[in-house]
């Protein structure tokens, strides 16, 4: 009888060990699946975060449009108008060079001595007024010949713009542009102009990096807050700060819509030009954490 009883409890031990195993099995394999397919949701979801990075522009698989669809290099036919070079210094292995040289038809494009890349082709990309974005580059000046005496040429390395022209009611809202020895920014109309590197030489042949925080407006509504970081700083410093104006320099409705350009573009006579471009990025803001 005592045997019996062992028995029957040794079997529903058995029973018993053998339902929670199968339970916690079932219970752990559901639970892992689940997981499973929730990852490729999380990694669909990902890119419409606020602070998410919209275009990211850094040339490190050693390719003109960075293998980015819908970035076009330049529209110069020269075969140096725009090139690839490795730059390790900047903390990234390969940047693009932009090259114009006055009086040779090859750097000439778009009815002017330039050679520009563009983000014009993708949508994304873009911006039109209600939109909040964060801008960054960084630009190296290539052997950059001093200003000595003379008119001022301008030479543009970085652009906000509006497609169409003057006859149409759009623009530039802001370009960065070498002056004699200046670096400053030129917004939408000639007589607003801020310097902010009062003398470029020192930092010739060295990175420098800039970012613009804008609310793109068709009204008095908007804003624009420039910041550099130069050769030797840590952090970047606000420059110059616009607010409560029209951003926006166009007209929706007729068909404007607003892109980024980089490269070089204007020169004086006898000059040649080069810049290189790396890390050109778009995010949207308001941003929820630190970039």
């Amino acid at each position: 009888m005592k045997k019996k009883s062992i028995s029957r409890q040794y079997y529903l031990f058995i029973a018993t060990t053998l339902f929670v195993a199968s339970c916690s099995k079932n219970s752990k394999g559901v639970n892992d699946q689940d997981l499973i397919d929730l990852r490729p949701v999380a990694v669909q979801l990902q890119p419409i975060i606020e602070n998410d990075t919209i275009l990211n522009v850094t040339y490190e698989n050693g390719l003109l449009n960075s293998g980015i669809t819908g970035v076009t290099s330049t529209k110069a036919t020269a075969s140096d108008a725009a090139y690839m070079v490795n730059l390790a210094e900047n903390g990234t292995t390969n940047a693009i060079a932009h090259k114009i040289v006055f009086g040779d038809q090859g750097y000439y494009s778009d009815d002017a001595y330039r050679s520009e890349s563009d983000a014009v082709a993708i949508k994304s990309a873009r911006f039109f007024p209600g939109d909040e974005r964060r801008y960054e580059f960084s630009v190296l000046l290539k052997d950059w010949t001093p200003w000595v005496s003379g008119p001022t040429y301008e030479t543009n390395v970085f652009q906000l713009k509006v497609s169409g022209n003057s006859s149409t009611g759009s623009g530039v809202p802001l370009q960065f542009r070498t002056a004699r020895n200046t670096m400053r920014l030129r917004y939408e109309g000639s007589s607003s102009i801020k310097n902010i590197i009062p003398d470029l030489r020192p930092y010739v042949n060295q990175w420098m990096h800039f970012r613009v925080d804008v609310l793109w407006a068709d009204g008095p509504t908007g804003y624009m807050r420039t910041y550099m970081k130069l050769p030797g700083q840590n952090d970047y410093t606000m420059v110059d700060e616009k607010t409560n104006y029209r951003t926006f320099a166009g007209n929706v409705i007729i068909g404007n819509i607003g892109y980024i350009k980089w490269g070089v573009y204007g020169t004086q006579t006898g000059l040649t030009r080069i810049a290189y471009h790396d890390n050109i990025r778009i995010i949207k803001l308001p941003l929820q954490s630190t970039h």
